[in-house]
């Protein structure tokens, strides 16, 4: 009963966080000026490339009579004045984007949530991203029929399996590490986070002091965390820092104070990139170099550290200070973060303003 309600406490934060974490994660930019920026839009096809939708853009216009056209060309000669190319050095897509290339920015950033992970079930409510419509058949089908799909490598029922109450944790902890050598950076690590950080809670509160074990479990979490960074996802960030900041967690267990000068951390991550490693090789899993993803994942990292920078600053750089220089380095503020914190700043005074 008792490992049963520990289960139940998992899942019910970690649902919570990933479905929290969806507001910022490609999509928690949804102002009121966004949405009136993309409110007329008609959204091409997913298979429609940039290129290719400029081009079918350009043809339907050469098919209209000149008369209808000019006022449209002028309209959208207007729009987009002052605007940057996708392929240049831009930073806030609704700022320095048109239309057209903030739509393609959202579907390139969807079709890397989707291969990522990013995925949380509906809540009891209805409440959920588009994306969690993927896990509903498997939220809803039997023990027996998920299982039967998890062996079939079906990895939406594997991410539904890592918040179902009939699925034990251990279980769950495996096919969260399958999915992250499958490449999952979202659900998967931020799962294994959870996993790892109640676990040195509970031995805490049992044992009221810190032994090798408990120091153990926060390394584990760590290293997920660092390893969902190097990989430009702030996901796993988002999750340890939300879990190690709320007022339920021991502020004793807070890397600075639990690990003292002694400071492990490499090695954690050393081991667990190359346990990840070994396993992609027998399995014939080809995953490609984290600089290599797609333009749109880079402004996704920037505007998540911009919004971790500005309601987590001091846990955010707490964590900078206990991970390896090189991973630290990839959390400190570049002039685009800056640029995004003072937008997003002027965006919440608007709001509040509005809101008198």
């Amino acid at each position: 009963m008792k490992k049963l309600s520990i289960i139940k406490a998992i899942t019910i934060l970690f649902v919570l966080i990933l479905i929290f974490y969806g507001w910022f994660g490609g999509y928690w930019l949804s102002s009121e000026q966004h949405q009136q920026a993309t409110q007329s839009q008609i959204e091409p096809e997913l298979n429609v490339s940039k290129s290719g939708s400029k081009h079918l853009l350009s043809d339907m216009s050469n098919n209209t009579p000149l008369q209808a056209a000019l006022p449209v060309q002028k309209d959208a000669d207007n729009a987009n004045k002052g605007k940057m190319d996708y392929d240049s050095d831009w930073c806030i897509a609704v700022t320095d984007l048109n239309q057209q290339d903030i739509d393609y920015y959202h579907r390139e950033l969807e079709d890397r949530n989707l291969s990522r992970g990013h995925i949380s079930p509906l809540l009891p409510d209805g409440y959920g991203s588009d994306r969690s419509q993927y896990l509903v058949p498997y939220m809803a089908s039997t023990y027996d029929a998920l299982w039967q799909q998890i062996e079939n490598d079906n990895e939406y029922a594997m991410i539904a399996a890592l918040s179902r109450h009939d699925v034990e944790i251990e279980s769950q902890r495996n096919i969260a590490q399958r999915l992250v050598v499958k490449g999952h950076t979202g659900t998967a690590l931020s799962h294994l986070i959870l996993i790892e950080l109640s676990n040195a809670e509970m031995i805490y509160k049992k044992t009221g002091q810190i032994n090798t074990d408990i120091e153990e479990h926060i390394y584990k979490a760590l290293a997920y965390t660092a390893f969902g960074i190097k990989r430009f996802d702030l996901g796993a960030a988002f999750t340890y820092i939300t879990t190690v900041s709320s007022t339920d967690f021991p502020p004793e267990l807070k890397p600075l104070y639990s690990l003292g000068k002694d400071n492990k951390i490499n090695d954690y991550i050393n081991e667990l990139e190359e346990r990840i490693d070994k396993a992609r090789t027998i399995g014939n899993v080809i995953i490609a170099p984290p600089d290599e993803g797609p333009k749109a994942a880079k402004h996704d990292f920037e505007t998540s550290l911009a919004y971790l920078s500005r309601a987590y600053g001091y846990e955010l750089q707490a964590l900078k200070d206990v991970l390896p220089d090189t991973t630290g380095a990839m959390l400190e503020a570049s002039e685009c973060v800056q640029r995004q914190m003072e937008f997003f700043g002027d965006l919440e005074r608007k709001a509040r303003s509005r809101a008198k």
